[in-house]
């Protein structure tokens, strides 16, 4: 597989310098793949969807007009085999009918917030039951979960040769994983859910109600509805965990310190979106960071095994 997208790569990204009309073929192709990619994103957005099909269509059709279409398809296959496989994994499986837990995130919430809960505590200083810039700002920090990585990698990859490209996808994929395995072992409620059940204060569907106002009634409704996704993922928060590993890529690799100014306003922007949304509490921030690390750990501890078999 590896020799035949090798071969790609010179297929597309090599071609002979007298022939003016495959590169302007090329990059005629790479612009129309541009144009449907933003028309599908749109779409997909319009219609509650947040497909991130269109995001990478773009990426390609980029990568494809710059004279690197073959290497985008070499660097990111088999990134995207392995997520495809994650995907599959996470749906398959099975449910094992454990309880779901609400209060032991409850009991630690009430000591980091001394006393109070800081969902509840946000939402009575910040929310007055309509949807303006601050929860705006929050819709567009939950959603930048889907977004922001691959944009990320896609930079990295674009313009800094690759820098802790594979650090990061694979990062994001083994902390993923480790989240996974604690949905399954210990489902935990987030504030919203916990609220409706009557076990903490009322706290307000803010992005839900939010998305209403804006007109995306069709992700509104799968918002918050058990059929839609995982509703009792709270702990740990890979809303959280990602941008932390985004923060340890730019830094091991020395990418500019604009590129981790903004990767850290991110994630302080999300972990607010997240806590005052009542998406996830305070605890399930911390522990996603928590569970970044020690996926970063054990990154490199899978890279440092593999370099010791390579070099006896």
């Amino acid at each position: 597989m590896v020799a035949a997208l090798d071969g790609l790569v010179v297929t597309l990204d090599e071609p002979s310098p007298s022939n003016v009309g495959a590169l302007r073929l090329r990059q005629g192709a790479a612009f129309l793949i541009i144009v449907f990619a933003g028309l599908l994103f749109v779409q997909s957005a319009v219609h509650g969807k947040l497909s991130p099909v269109g995001f990478v269509l773009g990426m390609l059709g980029f990568a494809l007009y710059t004279g690197r279409g073959g290497r985008f398809l070499r660097d990111w296959v088999p990134v995207a085999l392995a997520f495809v496989a994650y995907g599959v994994t996470a749906r398959a499986v099975p449910d094992l009918g454990l309880g779901v837990h609400y209060q032991p995130q409850i009991d630690v919430e009430r000591i980091l917030g001394l006393g109070t809960i800081p969902t509840i505590w946000l939402q009575e200083h910040l929310y007055h039951g309509t949807t303006g810039p601050l929860e705006i700002f929050s819709i567009v920090m939950y959603v930048s979960h889907f977004v922001a990585p691959l944009l990320l990698a896609f930079l990295i990859w674009a313009f800094w040769r690759g820098r802790g490209f594979t650090d990061l996808l694979y990062g994001i994929l083994i902390v993923s994983l480790l989240g996974e395995i604690t949905f399954v072992l210990a489902p935990t409620a987030p504030p919203w859910l916990a609220a409706d059940h009557g076990l903490i204060p009322p706290v307000h569907h803010v992005i839900k109600q939010s998305l209403h106002d804006l007109g995306l009634t069709d992700l509104a409704a799968k918002k918050d509805e058990p059929g839609s996704y995982n509703i009792v993922a709270a702990l740990p928060s890979l809303h959280a965990a990602w941008p932390v590993i985004g923060l340890l890529v730019i830094r091991k690799h020395r990418l500019p310190r604009w590129l981790f100014a903004s990767q850290a306003f991110l994630l302080v922007g999300v972990v607010f979106a997240i806590v005052y949304t009542g998406e996830h509490y305070l605890v399930d921030a911390l522990v996603g960071c928590v569970y970044a690390l020690g996926a970063w750990w054990l990154l490199h501890a899978i890279l440092r095994t593999g370099r010791r078999y390579e070099h006896p």
